[in-house]
């Protein structure tokens, strides 16, 4: 038994939107419910992505460029009161994304006073030589321009525009730890690079 009914058919390909106002017919709504959700998706998709690369890329700017790093160094009962000691500080060096690890990032003069740490950076501040002990003359000596500095580290001599620059020491379980910091060379201000 069939019933044939004079009602035109939703699924009639003559007419797929109501012409009279009236609601959406069932097969457009589910479309456009389709492409809402396709959308919606995208928008979520492309924001759940966007979050961490644009935390990738910020990464090297939050870094603190110019801030110092404690670094362990020798044992406090290594020192010789009044006597400089060169030390190597090596530590993990972080270049943007990349870590190399126990890399020598420089030198530095310890000067013991007791149970007090004084460091100096081992760089002139004129032009970035290396600067060495000189206990014949009382402190540090640069050889590349004669430059010449006292046993607390205040300029004697030579072009050097400033004092060498000091840095913070602590004493952590036993050892001298420094906070290793960079400068810049040819002025007589002490600016962090």
């Amino acid at each position: 038994m069939s019933f044939v009914s004079d009602a035109p058919s939703d699924e009639s390909p003559e007419s797929p939107r109501a012409t009279d106002g009236s609601a959406p017919k069932p097969q457009e709504t589910s479309r456009r419910a389709l492409t809402l959700a396709i959308c919606a998706g995208t928008c979520a998709i492309a924001a759940a992505s966007a979050i961490p690369a644009a935390a990738f890329v910020a990464a090297p700017l939050g870094a603190g460029a110019g801030s110092g790093r404690w670094v362990r160094t020798v044992k406090l009962g290594e020192l010789t009161p009044g006597q400089a000691k060169r030390v190597a500080i090596v530590s993990d060096r972080r270049d943007a994304w990349t870590v190399e690890r126990g890399v020598e990032l420089g030198s530095v003069w310890l000067l013991r006073n007791g149970d007090d740490v004084t460091a100096f950076s081992a760089v002139c501040p004129h032009l970035g030589c290396s600067v060495n002990a000189a206990p014949e003359a009382g402190g540090f000596a640069c050889p590349c321009h004669t430059s010449a500095f006292g046993s607390d580290g205040k300029r004697k001599s030579g072009p050097s525009p400033r004092d060498l620059d000091t840095l913070a020491t602590r004493i952590e379980d036993g050892f001298v730890a420094v906070e290793f910091r960079r400068f810049r060379i040819g002025v007589p201000e002490k600016v962090e690079t």
